[in-house]
C-alpha cells in the first residue's frame, strides 16, 4: 500500500523537531508565509501537529512590491488562508525596490533584511515564542553552493541551522524535507498555493543555481547532489557549533577585563593561538562588544591580525564607524564607540481630522481616518500600516505628535499601563529610531504607536458599534 505523504512528513517533522527542540509544548508560533508551496506546506503540517504540541499559530506575510499586482494577489491569498483557518494574520507592505536603492543593496538583500525585521517586530507584538520559516533541504543545498561560489568560511558553509537563537528563536521545521516531498504532500491533500514568477528569472544567483547549476551537477556528476549538499551543510553546521564553544572558551582565556562595551585581551595569549582560532576569537570579541553586531570580512581580519603582530604600540585601528581596536605593550582593547548623535526630528503636533486626512510635513506623512459601520470592511485589521479602533471608546480630540516624556501606554494584550519609554525599550527600538515614530494620543494617553501597537482600551470588541480606521498612506 502506498504511504501517505502527510503521515510520512508529519512523522519526519516530529522526529526532527524533537531532535533540535524546534517545537515545544505550548509554543506560540509566528508562521512566515509567502503563499508559495513551501510556506503553505509548513503551515498545514504545523496544523497537523497543533493539538499534540498545544501550538498557537499566527501568520505573517510581507508584500514586497516587486511583482506589482501579482504580489498584491498573493497577499490577498494569504489573508484568505488566515480568515478560513481562523488565524490572526499580520501583513506589511514594503516597497523593496525603493528600499534597495536607498540602502544600495540588491533586491534580494533588501527584501531579506526587510522580511526578517518585519518577522521579529511582529513576533514581539504578537507575543510569539518562535518564528517558523519554510526553508527546505533544497534551500539548504542552494545556500551552500551560493556561499561557496561567493567565498565563505565555516560559518557561511554551515548554511542554515534548524534553530537559530534570536530574541525570538527562528525555527526551520522543513529543513530536512526536500521540495519534491513538499509538492507530493500538497498534491495529495489538494492544498492550493501560489507560484512566484520571479523564481524563474535568471537575474538572481539563487535562481541560476537552482535552475541551471544543480541540474547540470545532478546530470553530469552526482545524481544525488541535493542530498550530498544537504548532508554536507548539516555536518558543517554541527562542526561549527562545536567550534563555537571552543572559540568562546579561548576568548575567556585571553580576556583580561571587561568595562561596559570595552574588552581587554592579552596580546601574548591571543597570538599564541592557532591562526584559525585567532580569526574566530577576534570576530567573537567584536560581536560581544558591539550593540549592532558587525561581522568582519576575511581580508579585514587578516589585516587586523597583521597589525596586532607588527603594528606600533599605542596605535589605533577602526573596524567600522563605531568599533575600534587599540594596542598596548602586552594587551589590546576592542571597544564600541558611541556614534555621533543623529539630528533629532523637529517637534510636530497636529490635531487629527476625523473623518479626513491629516498631513505631517516633518515626516512626509499623510494619514487618513474613516469611520466604519460594517465589520466586513476591516479584513486587513492586522496590517502594520493600519489601526482599527473602537471609535466610541476614544478620548477625542486625537493628535499625531512626537513622543513626550510623560506619555503612558497600555499596549494591546498588556496587563496595565507603562511609560511609553519602557514600551520602546521592551520592544527593542533603538533610541534614535524612537524620535521618528509618531504617536496618536489624547493628552498623555497613547492610543496608537504607529506601525507598532494600539492601546488595549481602544481595541475593537464584539460590543464595538463604530470602528475608526486610521491608515498611513505615505
Amino acid at each position: 500500500m502506498k504511504r501517505s505523504a502527510k503521515h510520512y512528513l508529519v512523522q519526519r517533522i516530529r522526529k526532527f523537531a524533537d531532535e533540535y527542540l524546534i517545537l515545544e509544548k505550548g509554543d506560540r508560533i509566528l508562521v512566515a508565509i509567502s503563499g508559495g508551496p513551501d510556506s503553505v506546506a509548513l503551515l498545514h503540517l504545523l496544523l497537523e501537529l497543533r493539538e499534540e504540541y498545544e501550538l498557537t499559530l499566527i501568520l505573517a506575510h510581507m508584500e514586497h512590491g516587486i511583482r506589482g499586482e501579482e504580489s498584491q494577489e498573493q497577499a490577498g491569498f494569504v489573508q484568505r488562508i488566515g480568515r478560513e483557518l481562523g488565524l490572526d494574520c499580520f501583513i506589511r507592505h514594503v516597497d523593496v525596490p525603493v528600499l534597495s536603492r536607498m540602502k544600495s543593496m540588491s533586491l534580494e538583500e533588501a527584501a531579506r533584511e526587510a522580511r526578517y525585521q518585519f518577522f521579529l517586530e511582529t513576533a514581539r507584538r504578537a507575543g510569539a515564542t518562535k518564528i517558523a520559516l519554510g526553508h527546505t533541504a533544497d534551500d539548504q543545498a542552494e545556500t551552500l553552493l551560493m556561499r561557496l561560489l561567493r567565498g565563505a568560511g565555516l560559518d557561511g558553509l554551515a548554511a542554515m541551522r534548524p534553530r537559530r537563537e534570536e530574541d525570538t528563536p527562528l525555527i526551520r521545521p522543513l529543513l530536512n524535507v526536500f521540495r519534491r516531498e513538499i509538492m507530493e504532500f500538497l498534491q495529495e491533500q489538494k492544498i492550493p498555493f501560489c507560484l512566484d514568477s520571479t523564481n524563474q528569472e535568471l537575474d538572481y544567483l539563487r535562481n541560476r543555481i537552482r535552475l541551471h547549476l544543480i541540474p547540470m551537477l545532478s546530470r553530469e556528476y552526482n545524481p544525488q547532489i541535493l542530498l550530498t549538499l544537504h548532508q554536507t551543510a548539516s555536518i558543517l553546521g554541527e562542526e561549527r557549533e562545536w567550534a563555537s564553544s571552543l572559540v568562546k572558551e579561548k576568548l575567556q582565556q585571553c580576556l583580561k577585563s571587561v568595562e561596559g562595551k570595552k574588552m581587554r585581551l592579552s596580546l601574548d595569549d591571543f597570538l599564541a593561538l592557532p591562526l584559525a582560532l585567532q580569526r574566530d576569537v577576534l570576530r567573537e570579541a567584536v560581536q560581544q562588544v558591539n550593540s549592532n553586531p558587525y561581522r568582519i570580512g576575511f581580508i579585514k581580519v587578516c589585516a587586523v591580525l597583521q597589525w596586532l603582530r607588527e603594528g606600533r604600540v599605542n596605535g589605533r585601528l577602526h573596524l567600522s564607524h563605531n568599533v575600534c581596536i587599540s594596542k598596548q605593550v602586552r594587551s589590546f582593547w576592542i571597544e564600541e564607540k558611541e556614534p555621533e548623535p543623529e539630528r533629532l526630528f523637529e517637534d510636530f503636533h497636529y490635531q487629527m481630522n476625523i473623518p479626513g486626512e491629516t498631513r505631517i510635513p516633518e515626516l512626509n506623512l499623510l494619514v487618513s481616518a474613516r469611520i466604519l459601520d460594517n465589520f466586513d470592511e476591516h479584513d486587513n485589521r492586522f496590517e502594520a500600516e493600519k489601526a482599527y479602533l473602537d471609535f466610541d471608546a476614544l478620548p477625542l480630540p486625537l493628535v499625531i505628535r512626537k513622543r513626550q516624556p510623560a506619555d503612558r501606554f497600555q499596549p494591546l494584550g498588556g496587563p496595565g499601563h507603562k511609560k511609553l519609554k519602557e514600551f520602546f525599550i521592551d520592544d527593542k527600538i533603538p533610541r534614535p529610531e524612537r524620535e521618528k515614530i509618531p504617536v496618536l494620543a489624547s493628552g498623555h494617553e497613547v492610543v496608537w504607536v504607529f506601525e507598532r501597537r494600539i492601546g488595549e482600551p481602544f481595541k475593537v470588541t464584539e460590543r464595538t458599534r463604530r470602528i475608526l480606521l486610521i491608515e498611513k498612506i505615505t
